[in-house]
């Protein structure tokens, strides 16, 4: 495999003991990403045998706790560990502001340079990133606070046409999010709720299980991964039945799995 995703976590707000919250770190030919940062990112890293001084980017997708509070940790455990080289950040407006607020107030600090890309747009898609291995795009998606879905595309090599992956999580259901993930190789969605808790799901501007599938199905990707699943739910059969309806090439995320994009 020369392009897939780790999975360090995929449960929902509340880590449990077989689901912690969001995280994966992303291969794209040898270049690593880092897909949100939940509390606790750093030792998933090094139990899944990833080498933290590996990681070349980090994507934020919103500033809530459970993807976001594993970030300052992270970073000051790879200056101790001597990191030189440049991390590239891309989050949602504010990001910059706690990280230097949390270094300056515990009188941590870096030896190398963070470069913040900070998110603050309400529509359309934007270039995030643009390397020698892929491109990161980054759509609005809807939330309760400023969150942003990323597609992830491969430079492709020797002929090959490009992979793309796209992650969205968290999001209300929309269609408006459809173009920015259509054709996707690999869509990893978030999937809270069963279908009977549709209600609380739109209360809390997450999806349901076969709002999942119907999203996946509309933009016409290859294949389904469902993630930020609610700790409710210890045996996730009853969420990919209800995806698998309205998209037969679902899966549920697990930790600790490798999913290749192909």
């Amino acid at each position: 495999m020369n392009f897939y995703t780790t999975i360090l976590g995929s449960g929902a707000a509340l880590p449990t003991g077989h689901r912690r919250c969001s995280a994966q770190v992303v291969n794209i030919n040898g270049f690593k990403l880092l897909l949100d940062c939940a509390e606790g990112t750093q030792d998933r890293i090094r139990q899944h045998h990833l080498k933290l001084q590996s990681l070349g980017t980090v994507l934020i997708s919103h500033l809530h706790g459970d993807h976001f509070f594993g970030l300052a940790p992270l970073l000051s455990t790879m200056h101790l560990c001597g990191r030189t080289e440049p991390m590239t950040i891309a989050a949602p407006k504010g990001a910059k502001e706690v990280i230097e607020t949390t270094f300056a107030l515990t009188g941590n600090h870096v030896d190398y340079e963070m470069n913040f890309i900070e998110m603050d747009f309400a529509e359309g898609i934007h270039r995030v990133f643009e390397g020698k291995r892929c491109t990161v795009d980054a759509f609005p998606i809807l939330h309760s606070v400023p969150t942003y879905g990323f597609r992830i595309t491969e430079v492709p090599r020797g002929g090959h046409p490009a992979r793309v992956y796209a992650y969205c999580c968290d999001t209300a259901f929309s269609e408006t999010i459809v173009p920015y993930i259509q054709g996707a190789d690999l869509l990893c969605l978030e999937c809270t709720f069963a279908n009977e808790l549709a209600d609380l799901a739109r209360e809390r501007q997450h999806l349901t299980a076969g709002q999942a599938g119907t999203l996946a199905r509309q933009a016409c990707v290859r294949q389904l991964l469902l993630t930020h699943i609610s700790a409710r739910y210890h045996e996730p059969d009853q969420l990919l039945a209800q995806a698998a309806a309205e998209f037969p090439a679902a899966q549920v995320a697990t930790d600790g799995q490798i999913v290749e994009i192909k």
